[in-house]
């Protein structure tokens, strides 16, 4: 009898840290899970950064001839915005940029295609809201958002 109290009791502190181990093995899978934070590939963020900052150029000349006709207080937060630091800025907070969304290199190539419809584009087909029919851009979008 005494053999048996002693192996429920043994049993019992068995399952006990057993039951321990597991919450413990939870606790640090539910603390080690962090926001993806992508992949950290110097050259595609020096080239994405330098062909982000093309594009904002070409905002920013197409919007020079408009100027006029755009209203004071939108004039401050669109030269914000095409600020070559800001457009920068912005990007490197991208999925874009961080390489996250899909494969890297499709990301990579898409951006690319992007870019140089964008280039290519006279201002009044941007002004048209035509970057919308690229379907480079259209993809690009998907992985932004």
């Amino acid at each position: 009898m005494n053999s048996f109290c002693n192996r429920s009791k043994l049993q019992t502190k068995l399952r006990n840290y057993f039951s321990v181990f597991i919450i413990f093995f939870f606790l640090i899978q539910l603390f080690s899970c962090k926001k993806e934070k992508g992949i950290n590939q110097i050259e595609w963020q020096n080239e994405s950064l330098s062909l982000t900052s093309e594009i904002c150029k070409k905002f920013r000349e197409c919007a020079d001839s408009e100027w006029k006709s755009i209203p004071e207080n939108l004039k401050k937060f669109t030269e914000g915005r095409l600020d070559e630091t800001n457009c920068q800025k912005r990007f490197r907070e991208s999925n874009a940029y961080k390489l996250i969304g899909g494969d890297p290199v499709q990301i990579q190539t898409i951006y690319k295609e992007c870019h140089k419809s964008i280039l290519t584009m006279s201002c009044g087909d941007l002004q048209l809201g035509k970057i919308n029919e690229i379907p480079a851009c259209v993809s690009f979008q998907k992985i932004q958002n």
